[in-house]
């Protein structure tokens, strides 16, 4: 199998690759034309390849570096939204529980309470209109037209 190919190579100060194209370019890449190994390509790993001498090779020195296992952390924002949301659930919680308690004390005061006698509305007469029971007295002959004439001076 021929393993030739035309690559654009991006490598670090060592010469080992940090990342690579097969099909377009990269900028500030290396173009490199030649045989790779035959895991280059299947590697995820591309850091494990170095040109050396112009010809890409596997480094034999390389070992991988641990990094630690970090998990998807929530941001500083996430986490401000987040205690924002508990925040207001549980005042929500806490209004709806006093809710609950005035409605129970509203039950219990309906139900202590025995009827009282009816109240009656009292409506205040004053001088300046006649009371509600009291209509104005109008006769016809109380009634007289009213004319006015309008006077010309010269």
């Amino acid at each position: 199998m021929d393993n030739r190919i035309s690559l654009q190579l991006m490598l670090d100060a060592t010469g080992h690759v940090t990342s690579y194209a097969t099909v377009g370019g990269l900028t500030g890449a290396t173009t490199y034309e030649g045989e790779i190994p035959d895991e280059f390509l299947t590697s995820t790993q591309p850091q494990a390849f170095k040109l050396i001498d112009n010809v890409l090779t596997k480094d034999p020195n390389y070992a991988p570096s641990v990094q630690p296992v970090v998990e998807n952390q929530p941001s500083d924002e996430q986490r401000f939204q987040a205690q924002l949301a508990l925040q207001m659930a549980t005042m929500q919680k806490k209004q709806a529980e006093f809710n609950a308690q005035v409605l129970l004390q509203l039950a219990d005061t309906k139900e202590t309470v025995t009827p009282a006698a009816p109240v009656t509305e009292v409506t205040p007469v004053t001088s300046e209109a006649p009371a509600a029971s009291e209509a104005p007295v109008t006769s016809e002959a109380s009634k007289t037209p009213v004319t006015s004439e309008i006077v010309k001076t010269e």
